[in-house]
């Protein structure tokens, strides 16, 4: 018989990772993605430090921009600037038959017709306490007071009931009231070609503990601002404003040169041209704390006062400009044409 042989060929297994090759790979894999996430990590708080970073540049420029724009038109009164020749507001020195209602939560009697001192400061108090700044100043910090007329032309079909405006030529004019032009005509001038009619802007700006919730915490540049009624009303600019200080530029000699830079209380005179410039430093704060555990007390130099902030983890940037004073350098127009 022929017997039969099963040759069986070597068995091999497919048998996977034995558990220590497994471990390892694992060990490797840990070490890779927690290298990755480290990377995503670092990237990440990176970028919310310079999102918070541009932020902060972003809220004290704009600010800054705001505030400026206000005081390089402080002081003009549609046509001219010199406040002698408007007839009606507040110690005018012009016979008026057409008195101005007072507005209110003005800042103080008639402020916002105040234009024998278009611009007004304060140094660390607040002058206008329990009136128009009235969302809890904060101690320490200045107060600016600003009052133009704005230099679009509004025609008198347009005007509006219960707001205040400025008509005037390059002579002289009138604040007036609502939507009908004022009754006198003293000086001959109401139906002038050359007479236009312009918005009353009056402000006043401060830094307050909270932005529109009390007791949140959150310092923030308030603005009370003439509005129809006529009415200050009071408005939450930009939160995360913990300082606001001022220096006025003094002319002392009349060459219409800046000769010193003084604080509000050291200011001579608001209503004859005196102030040339104005230095602002704004101290703005993030609003959420920073990833960096910036713990460390900050320095700023601010308005020659050295400013140590707490250490809370809080970003901070200080900004700072000067603003040049076009309309306080008090020209009469009229004579400077020859008339």
């Amino acid at each position: 018989m022929l017997t039969m042989k099963h040759n069986r060929p070597h068995a091999y297994y497919s048998a996977g990772f034995s558990l220590i090759e497994l471990m390892l790979a694992m060990l490797i894999g840990l070490i890779i993605m927690s290298g990755v996430m480290s990377l995503y990590l670092t990237t990440r708080d990176t970028q919310r430090s310079s999102e918070d970073q541009l932020a902060l540049l972003g809220d004290a420029r704009f600010a800054i921009e705001t505030i400026g724009f206000d005081l390089r038109h402080a002081g003009v009164w549609g046509e001219l600037n010199e406040w002698k020749m408007i007839a009606c507001h507040k110690d005018s020195e012009l016979p008026c038959n057409d008195n101005m209602p007072a507005a209110t939560a003005d800042c103080s009697t008639s402020e916002y017709i105040n234009f024998k001192a278009p611009l007004s400061g304060s140094d660390g108090v607040n002058p206008f306490a329990s009136t128009c700044a009235t969302k809890s100043y904060k101690a320490g910090t200045d107060v600016l007071g600003v009052r133009y007329a704005d230099s679009n032309r509004i025609l008198t079909a347009s005007l509006s009931s219960n707001v205040a405006y400025v008509r005037s030529n390059i002579v002289n004019g009138q604040v007036f009231f609502g939507s009908t032009l004022p009754a006198s005509d003293l000086y001959k001038w109401n139906n002038n070609a050359t007479t236009h009619n312009h918005l009353l802007v009056s402000r006043a700006y401060y830094v307050s503990t909270y932005t529109n919730s009390p007791g949140d915490g959150l310092p923030s540049l308030h603005r009370v601002s003439l509005e129809a009624g006529p009415l200050m009303n009071d408005e939450m600019l930009l939160p995360g404003v913990e300082d606001f200080q001022l220096e006025f530029g003094i002319d002392t000699d009349k060459d219409m040169q800046v000769n010193t830079y003084v604080k509000a209380s050291n200011v001579p005179d608001w209503t004859n041209g005196t102030v040339q410039s104005v230095k602002i430093w704004v101290l703005v704060r993030s609003r959420r704390v920073d990833r960096d555990n910036i713990s460390a007390a900050q320095t700023f130099d601010i308005a020659g006062a050295t400013v140590t902030t707490p250490n809370d983890g809080y970003r901070r940037m200080l900004v700072s400009s000067v603003i040049k004073l076009r309309n306080m350098a008090r020209v009469d127009l009229k004579a400077a044409g020859g008339a």
